[in-house]
């Protein structure tokens, strides 16, 4: 183990998170379907923090891993880096320079990661890609992570992605996923699904929001079993596969090149 990529002050660390309210299904006309709008942008920091279970702590390995698995010379590439949050968060953990990407085809995302990763702009080259992802290159990238987006693409284009991903890869690269699943258990699944709203309204949420949120993502945000996704990650390429986090009906997974 090399010892000297461990550094008690990294962890824990807090998030650079916008601080506007999500209040977009509150009342009135919300976004039907859902779609990453420049509303939803302005407050999106504050809905996924609020939406996610384990949001920091997902976020704080991935990037501790990304640390760990970084090849000088190479690319690390966020897909649907949305406003930043992982880059800006990678930006301080990483001591040696490099190449980080964010992957995204929201352009008001961007901009927000744009105005965070100010300060990172000085320590690495950062470079913003406005495009679907599966129209992108891969290429000399020794870890790509891609949180809670894969579940946001039709099916078969899911595939297709993750071997582009495995392609792109150098020898020994890494694949941080993290995903919305749903249980292949009707019963578990009406539990996990009453426990993640409980969490949601825990963190503020109305019970009116809870249900129009849930309207809009249908049919937009489409999630598999854990099984199914593994099996994805398996047939794209990758040999070795773990979960590292799992709470109610999100899980992160770590997969290798």
């Amino acid at each position: 183990m090399n010892y000297d990529k461990l550094d008690p002050e990294l962890y824990p660390t807090k998030l650079y998170l916008s601080p506007e309210k999500d209040k977009l299904f509150e009342k009135g006309v919300w976004p039907k379907p859902f779609a990453f709008n420049q509303d939803v942008v302005n407050v999106f920091d504050n809905m996924i923090s609020r939406s996610v279970p384990l949001y920091q702590e997902v976020l704080t390995c991935a990037a501790h891993w990304a640390r760990e698995y970084y090849q000088p010379g190479t690319r690390i590439i966020d897909v649907g880096c949305s406003t930043g949050t992982f880059l800006e968060l990678l930006g301080r953990f990483l001591k040696q320079n490099a190449t980080l990407v964010g992957i995204d085809n929201s352009q008001p995302m961007l901009e927000k990661a744009e105005q965070k990763l100010v300060q990172i702009k000085q320590i690495h080259q950062i470079e913003f890609i406005c495009d679907k992802a599966e129209n992108c290159s891969f290429e000399n990238s020794s870890v790509v992570v891609i949180n809670y987006t894969l579940q946001f693409l039709p099916l078969q284009v899911r595939q297709l992605l993750l071997r582009t991903i495995y392609e792109g890869l150098v020898p020994g690269g890494l694949l941080f996923v993290s995903e919305k699943v749903k249980s292949p258990y009707p019963q578990f699944q009406e539990t996990i699904t009453r426990h993640y709203e409980a969490f949601k309204a825990h963190n503020g949420y109305a019970r009116t929001e809870i249900e129009r949120k849930k309207e809009a993502l249908e049919n937009v945000l489409v999630p598999l079993t854990e099984a199914q996704q593994v099996q994805m990650l398996y047939d794209s390429g990758f040999n070795q596969v773990d979960s590292l986090i799992k709470l109610h009906n999100f899980i992160s997974w770590v997969a290798l090149k």
